[in-house]
């Protein structure tokens, strides 16, 4: 049998005035060539997302995903601070199996700019599916002035974000740290990325008679796109084992993750390193050199983590 198709309609534009009935025209234009059969609409979520105009790709392969995984009314903030700001870019995706029609992403654009952003909520919230969950994905480095973020969030209390395009991770993800400490609900796909790093480190620690409270020394080698990486993974080694974590520099500056991870536990050394795609994982003993063990050092790409993170809140 074959799987569903998906089909998109035209794109619509409308002033920010008129979005309400454009909203509402998305469902004609979905009932358009059905020969007669039924169109429901399948949607299971709110999301909004924001991201900097040249980087505003990265909003349009997560509703790709979305309208796979997790069907949604999307809502595309693109910045841009010499955009037109009166207009919305208006489309919808139905999937088709068989004589099934399902409308699985209505997705609305705003290029607008970073002044005008404190209107989105007025903008946006008459237009969210009440009842749904409501998802913010804030693809820009963390605010200086978070006023914008606090609106967005107000209406969306799950945040989505990647501490890996903060400025000053160390501050940042402290912050990050606070708010989700006074409850509030935030995501980072940074911290996703980290999954099979953390699994292998994990399951070393199955291989030998681990006493809490042992001494542990850890090294994390890292390029530099992988800093804020490194940061969360000394952190979650400090806690979960009281970890002395230093940083070294390494050599591969576009992979996302560290490079290499040494622990010295008492006189055991567990040894994780990347090598093409995998993680290769070494555990010594005093007495034995254990036999390696292998992972795959894929976690998904950044629409998938996206996902992930939604169906995690």
């Amino acid at each position: 049998m074959n799987g569903p198709s998906f089909e998109r309609t035209e794109t619509f534009c409308a002033a920010w005035t008129e979005l309400p009935d454009a909203v509402n025209d998305l469902w004609d234009a979905c009932m358009q060539d059905q020969q007669g059969s039924d169109v429901a609409r399948a949607l299971t979520a709110n999301f909004v997302g924001v991201a900097a105009a040249p980087y505003a790709g990265c909003l349009i392969d997560a509703t790709e995903q979305l309208q796979r995984r997790s069907p949604c009314r999307a809502f595309l903030l693109a910045i841009d601070d010499d955009a037109p700001t009166d207009y919305a870019e208006l489309t919808a995706t139905t999937r088709k199996h068989g004589p099934l029609r399902d409308i699985v992403l209505e997705q609305i654009v705003l290029r607008i700019s970073e002044r005008d952003l404190r209107l989105a909520p007025g903008l946006l919230r008459p237009l969210m599916l009440d009842e749904l969950p409501s998802h913010l994905l804030w693809a820009l480095p963390w605010p200086a002035d978070e006023q914008n973020f606090e609106l967005l969030i107000d209406m969306c209390p799950h945040a989505i974000v990647d501490s890996r395009s903060f400025g000053a991770p160390a501050r940042e993800l402290k912050l990050l740290r606070e708010r989700r400490a006074r409850g509030e609900a935030i995501s980072d796909l940074s911290w996703l990325r980290l999954q099979p790093w953390r699994r292998a480190l994990a399951e070393a620690f199955e291989r030998f008679n681990w006493v809490p409270g042992t001494d542990v020394q850890a090294t994390i080698r890292h390029g530099r796109e992988a800093r804020t990486a490194a940061m969360l993974l000394a952190h979650w080694l400090e806690e979960r084992l009281g970890a002395d974590v230093t940083y070294e520099s390494g050599d591969r500056a576009a992979l996302l993750g560290p490079v290499h991870v040494r622990l010295v536990v008492g006189d055991i050394e567990v040894d994780v390193e990347y090598r093409d795609g995998m993680l290769v994982a070494h555990v010594t003993t005093p007495s034995v050199c254990l036999l390696p063990f292998t992972n795959s050092a894929a976690r998904g790409n950044d629409a998938e983590l996206l996902v992930r993170a939604m169906d995690e809140a």
